[in-house]
């Protein structure tokens, strides 16, 4: 009797045992699962609502490619209250992105999304001014048949994926051209091509003297800190923070992916970040630092009297004419300046075109004067390859180019699959390539394009 209830006993206790283990492998399972969710109903929301893209085209196309249990999650979409509900199996992984006129998406984390003001008043477009080959505004300089052969083998081919190409020369468009489904006025996501639009920001605010890139970032969490008070916002912006953060995205519980589509305030979360290295010692690329500085641009503005988004139209994207630019907000209602930018090509043209000129637009300056230098002068650590906020094309000691067939001053605002605007300024030239390459180098599927482009355009001298 005493065996049968010591079996007993072991049974029952083996029994709960693996009940919890089953709750416990249920929660690891929505945890993982939530952040699939989270991505899928976020970009869903977006490209519908922000980028003005079909639903059907959208799920058809835009998850294609993906880890296979992403055609687990499943997304249904809301057009009267603007929502995108995104649910793996059995329930799993709840997510909810909701969308705001002047703000796009937001991931609603545990529910809640952060009350914001009424969205800036929208403004006209300012029109491109164009030289076509067959007008009297012709660039001379410009090899139009070589350029209408590149971008017409591109397009036919497309393994690359590309959606959209834009050239501009002089400050003018000189070829455009783009994937069935997209247009002028789409609007494309910039992923980290929004931390040039961040340090563009950050340059507005300088110029303002807001606040003084060598001065320690004002973050509130900080105060106390010895080690974490000493970081300079020049040390965030050149990715030189000492801060630590996982850039992983292939490993869903990463801190980039927890931040981005299961966290409320990315901002929040980077700052609780431990410190790993001494200022300015060592360099790694971490999102979670661009979300640092959008949040702590946000307050430094906020002390001013003026929201960030009411700050960017007023000074930057208003005078520039881009008033497709949609800065999306995480749900404590922060600017996610790592990732979530939408923008037309021709808008995202604009941008690259104010750096080419060193901030100054229509004869009005917009940014510090050697803005543009500073944010292409390489980050002390990292090995040539990376400036404030901006990649670089220089060789390093330990690697070549990123892009060998155009010379190493060109810079540029660097996205993942391959959202780029590059700025050339030997030729006087920006070009904008936005697209979806999975699978392969981003880097490597355009840089044939981008060296048949940049030879098809002499130069400036020539002309």
């Amino acid at each position: 009797m005493t065996e049968w209830k010591n079996q007993h006993k072991f049974f029952v206790g083996l029994g709960a045992a693996a009940a919890l283990g089953l709750v416990f492998a249920g929660v690891q399972a929505d945890r993982m699962i939530r952040i699939g969710a989270g991505y899928k109903a976020k970009i869903a929301c977006s490209e519908v609502f922000a980028a003005g893209r079909g639903p059907g085209r959208v799920l058809s196309g835009e998850f294609e490619g993906m880890p296979e249990v992403m055609k687990q999650i499943r997304v249904r979409y809301d057009a009267e209250a603007k929502t995108v509900r995104a649910r793996g199996p059995l329930g799993l992984g709840r997510a909810r992105a909701v969308y705001r006129d002047g703000y796009g998406c937001t991931l609603a984390n545990a529910g809640r999304v952060a009350p914001l003001p009424p969205a800036p008043a929208g403004f006209a477009a300012e029109p491109w001014p164009e030289a076509p080959p067959v007008s009297g505004k012709a660039i001379h300089r410009i090899d139009y048949g070589a350029l209408d052969f590149a971008l017409t083998q591109a397009f036919e081919n497309n393994e690359a994926n590309h959606r959209a190409v834009l050239i501009a020369v002089d400050g003018k468009i000189v070829e455009e051209r783009y994937a069935d489904g997209f247009d002028e006025e789409t609007g494309f996501l910039a992923w980290s091509m929004a931390k040039s639009v961040t340090a563009t920001l950050v340059g507005a605010a300088a110029r303002r003297d807001f606040l003084d890139v060598e001065d320690p970032a004002p973050v509130p969490e900080w105060e106390g800190d010895e080690d974490k008070a000493a970081i300079t916002w020049d040390d965030l912006l050149r990715m030189q923070s000492g801060l630590a953060f996982e850039e992983a995205y292939d490993k869903p519980r990463s801190d980039v992916n927890r931040m981005l589509f299961e966290k409320g305030d990315a901002g929040g979360f980077a700052a609780r970040m431990p410190v790993e290295h001494a200022p300015g010692e060592v360099w790694y690329y971490s999102s979670g630092t661009t979300n640092l500085i959008a949040r702590t641009l946000s307050d430094v503005l906020a002390d001013q009297g003026v929201t960030l988004h009411a700050f960017a139209r007023e000074v930057l994207f208003k005078p520039l004419g881009a008033a497709s630019i949609v800065l999306e907000p995480d749900a404590a209602g922060n600017f996610i300046g790592s990732s979530f930018v939408y923008a037309t090509a021709r808008d995202w043209a604009r941008l690259g075109q104010l750096y080419l000129q060193d901030g100054v637009w229509n004869g009005e300056r917009l940014l510090p004067e050697g803005w543009a230098d500073y944010v292409k002068t390489p980050a002390a650590a990292s090995d040539n390859q990376y400036g404030a906020q901006f990649w670089l094309n220089l060789e390093g000691e330990t690697r070549p180019r990123f892009f060998p067939g155009v010379p190493e001053e060109m810079y540029f605002f660097s996205g993942h699959e391959g959202q780029y605007v590059f700025i050339i300024p030997d030729k006087r030239m920006v070009v904008v390539r936005t697209g979806m390459t999975r699978g392969r180098s981003a880097m490597e599927a355009v840089a044939p394009l981008l060296k048949a482009v940049y030879d098809a355009v002499g130069d400036p001298e020539a002309s």
